[in-house]
């Protein structure tokens, strides 16, 4: 469940062994500032897309939380059994897999009412997004080439601009054709693609946790 930021392993697993900078105490620290920063950046976002009903500020808000979930789990399962952090990963997978599909839905849903998103006011949140995205990638830029599970840290901040930047460009679509189906066709797009994350993420958690399970039974 380690890996790259697409794989559901953004903070990396708590036995990856990654070291960053001084050690693993500077690892905690980035990993809880990746955290903070990610699940503030998606609050601030389900907050505008709330109220501008912009589809694709609801999808580039979901992947920042799943990252900070990521790193949530991360955090919380260093030190501990691999059953411990499988448990955590398949509930954050079916919760990202549940709310992926939400957003699709709602794509539809703004599609068939045919009422335009607030433009200007959701390419003013998702600029100050792209912002922070950045900020992050160059603070987390010398840990590109550390250990797997720094570097997945620093590939989910970069990782970010390019569905912020669709949404930009389909907020800007909407802006000039007066018509929603730009914004909706890029939320649609940016949680469709977290789909094979979920399943990714829950079915390294399965994997994990079955074969324990089948271990316990036989002892």
């Amino acid at each position: 469940m380690d890996g790259g930021c697409g794989g559901g392993g953004c903070g990396g697993g708590g036995r990856s062994g990654g070291r960053f900078g001084g050690g693993q105490a500077d690892f905690r620290r980035t990993l809880r500032t990746a955290m903070a920063v990610s699940a503030a950046l998606g609050a601030f976002l389900l907050i505008v897309a709330a109220r501008t009903q912009a589809v694709a500020l609801w999808a580039v808000a979901l992947l920042a939380l799943h990252h900070a979930a990521s790193h949530g789990v991360s955090l919380a399962t260093m030190g501990r059994s691999l059953e411990w952090r499988a448990r955590l990963s398949l509930l954050q997978g079916v919760a990202l897999a549940l709310a992926s599909v939400w957003v699709v839905v709602a794509a539809g849903r703004a599609v068939a009412g045919f009422e335009p998103p607030d433009a200007p006011l959701a390419s003013l949140a998702l600029l100050a997004a792209i912002g922070v995205s950045l900020a992050m990638a160059t603070l987390l830029f010398a840990g590109r080439r550390g250990g797997l599970s720094a570097r997945s840290i620093w590939l989910c901040a970069r990782g970010d601009l390019l569905p912020q930047l669709g949404g930009m460009a389909g907020l800007a679509a909407v802006w000039i054709l007066a018509d929603p189906w730009p914004d909706a066709v890029v939320g649609a797009l940016v949680a469709a693609t977290l789909l094979p994350t979920a399943w990714g993420v829950a079915r390294g958690a399965l994997g994990v946790a079955l074969p324990s399970a089948g271990a316990s039974h036989r002892r």
